[in-house]
């Protein structure tokens, strides 16, 4: 029972993708080649050691590199603090210059209580958002006549 399904045949093996019904094809030759193919045990072993050896080179080259840099810094250390001092103000006052400047807006008192107020009665109706229906055309009409207002002084 299945043994026959475990050996090759010379049956090429087939497989329908039941969303897709486009048969695909894989001959045993296929499936023997890549069984051939995939490295053993100790091929994975020696793959995995030379990974970490590469690994560790690295590790290493990048700590003496942090190391010799941080002892070169230290060296100058005195004489470039003031110098670099100099340039990040000078850099961050270009940034100052050109960051967008932001205007901030009060709104009226009357159309923050309006808010206040609508917040409040979602908050108190959340499965009857409809029955604020009052507070919405209140707070749509502060908020069309200080657009109103605003367009008139522009």
């Amino acid at each position: 029972m299945g043994s026959s399904q475990s050996k090759g045949d010379g049956q090429p093996m087939v497989f329908v993708n039941e969303e897709n019904p486009v048969p695909v094809r894989v001959s045993t030759a296929f499936v023997k080649q890549l069984q051939q193919t995939q490295p053993d045990e100790g091929s994975r072993q020696d793959i995995e050691n030379q990974v970490r050896q590469r690994v560790q080179a690295e590790l290493a080259r990048i700590q003496t590199e942090k190391s010799s840099a941080v002892d070169t810094t230290h060296v100058g250390y005195k004489s470039t603090t003031n110098a670099n001092a100099v340039v990040t103000e000078q850099e961050l006052d270009q940034l100052a210059k050109h960051a967008p400047t932001k205007h901030i807006k009060v709104l009226p008192d009357e159309i923050t209580k309006a808010q206040d107020a609508l917040i409040l009665c979602y908050k108190n109706n959340p499965e009857r958002s409809l029955d604020c229906w009052a507070e919405v055309q209140e707070f749509k009409d502060l908020v069309q006549k200080a657009q109103n207002a605003f367009i008139a002084t522009v």
